[in-house]
């Protein structure tokens, strides 16, 4: 056991970073978690388990988490944060040998393809000036019907090629994680291993720990794996789905709960694995418990919107309703307002641009994104609250879930049947197709009209349905009877090996 963490420093390898050992003495049973992202991480996809942490502390059970080691951007004041009990390793990511020789592939390339009249000629290469350096395009998606061999082409060879590096540098950090769980794993108190992804060849690690340690392995879906309906344009090769679906099925084969993120992904799942069908169940994101801002309306009726804008959600559209609504019933800019916190979209005009085009450059204002407890100022004060498509139709964008909390009109722009839809009906929320304008303008009048009347929103939904507590003790209620099962399991082995008499 650990205390202060004399323990795992004295025994740990020299490539395991302990950030975090937690307070004191163990006695109770123990989780070990592997995530990619937790904190310090302050990505999105952090926040899961961050939110879950202080409810599996409630039950009394310790949480052993291997992560990433820290880059020099995170900032360590965040694990601060974590409730007692909680360690946290780092495990650094893996640098691919062929990654540091890229230059010189690149300078090969654009040489060879100079001399022999490359398919697009010597600016469409494997390297940076071509597109190929991962940070390239990353924001735009591509449809998996679009998805097709190229392999005759320079983006074809591109995409391919990063699938690979991808997928080998998260496979190589991933059987280090479960080489060096070995060294944390604590017979008798770990009494599950837990993965949470994407990038979901975190699972492999999890597979490979269950393996050697024999700890039931849970495989936690925050995304689609395979079933992706879009993938990065840098990785938009069927080489991509292939890999998924190797890797995925060998993770599900050995795990003995997988958690999607969403009913829609578990009915995918269910459909694609119908031998898995039993030990699926879904553990949405959820809403916090921590206190907001009291919203606050004003004469002005605020359409807002805090978060990135990726390029398959349709901010255009939105704009393009409220100009009929400006044009229909003529508020001033003082009376009516779109406002944005957060980025433009990747790729596309700027959100001022668009305004522009639109005929409604007075009426929006826009602003860099903030800590979050400004962008939660920002929101108490908006009369309507807008939610733009999730990147896939099985998922639920987070931000739905800070939204409902609101005293707020949710304007939720979401696919028929899709995840969002579905939880959402019958709800208080004005659910509409991102595509169908005029409808999207009609919903917005007629708030705007009920506004002017005196009439003020509430929430759109007025009980805890979709809190974070409930959805995490779907998850711990069914990580404790896997613990149960798991000892009665060993005991019954005891038994079997056990002489007569």
């Amino acid at each position: 056991m650990c205390e202060d963490g004399a323990a795992i420093e004295s025994a740990r390898p020299d490539d395991l970073v302990v950030m975090r050992c937690g307070h004191g003495m163990r006695t109770g049973p123990c989780i070990l978690l592997v995530s990619f992202h937790f904190p310090p991480d302050p990505t999105i996809g952090a926040q899961r388990w961050e939110r879950f942490a202080p409810l599996v502390a409630e039950r009394g059970w310790g949480l052993d988490v291997v992560t990433r080691a820290p880059p020099d951007r995170f900032d360590l004041q965040r694990l601060d944060t974590l409730p007692a009990g909680v360690r946290v390793f780092g495990v650094p990511e893996v640098e691919l040998p062929i990654v540091r020789l890229e230059p010189l592939i690149w300078r090969s390339y654009r040489g060879l393809t100079g001399i022999l009249g490359g398919p697009n000629g010597a600016s469409g290469g494997l390297g940076p000036n071509g597109g190929g350096d991962r940070s390239s395009n990353q924001s735009e998606l591509v449809e998996r019907s679009e998805v097709r061999w190229q392999l005759y082409s320079s983006r074809g060879l591109r995409r391919a090629y990063w699938t690979w590096v991808h997928g080998a540098g998260y496979l190589a950090w991933a059987q280090r994680v479960a080489a060096l769980a070995q060294t944390i794993f604590e017979p008798g108190v770990h009494f599950a291993v837990v993965t949470s992804g994407p990038p979901h060849l975190t699972h492999e690690a999890g597979r490979e720990i269950s393996l050697r340690t024999g700890l039931p392995f849970v495989m936690d879906m925050r995304d689609p794996w395979s079933l992706s309906e879009r993938v990065h344009e840098s990785v938009a090769s069927p080489l991509w789905f292939r890999l998924a679906r190797r890797y995925e099925s060998a993770a599900i084969d050995q795990a003995s709960l997988i958690v999607a993120n969403t009913e829609a992904a578990q009915q995918a799942l269910a459909s694609a694995y119908p031998g898995a069908r039993e030990r699926l169940i879904t553990v949405m994101n959820g809403s916090d418990d921590y206190p907001l801002p009291r919203s606050r309306s004003d004469h002005r009726f605020t359409i807002a919107y805090a978060g990135t804008i990726y390029r398959e959600r349709h901010p255009r559209i939105l704009f393009q309703a409220a100009a009929r609504v400006i044009r229909d019933l003529g508020p001033t800019p003082a009376e009516f307002g779109i406002e944005f916190m957060g980025g433009d979209v990747p790729g596309q005009d700027s959100l001022t641009a668009m305004a522009s085009e639109e005929g409604i450059a007075d009426f929006l204002s826009t602003t860099a994104a903030r800590p979050h407890e400004e962008a939660l100022q920002f929101l108490s004060r908006a009369t309507m609250l807008v939610s733009f498509p999730g990147w896939d139709t099985s998922t639920v964008p987070a931000k739905i879930f800070e939204y409902v909390r609101f005293d707020a009109w949710l304007l939720a722009l979401a696919d028929p049947g899709s995840a969002a839809e579905r939880l959402l009906h019958g709800t208080g929320a004005d659910i509409l197709a991102p595509n169908d304008t005029a409808a999207i303008a009609t919903a917005i009048q007629r708030r705007y009209q009920e506004y002017r009347s005196g009439v003020r929103p509430v929430r759109a939904v007025a009980d805890d349905r979709f809190s974070r507590r409930r959805q995490a003790n779907i998850l711990l209620d069914a990580l404790s009877q896997l613990s149960l099962a798991h000892e009665s399991g060993k005991e019954q082995q005891v038994m079997a090996a056990s002489p007569p008499g």
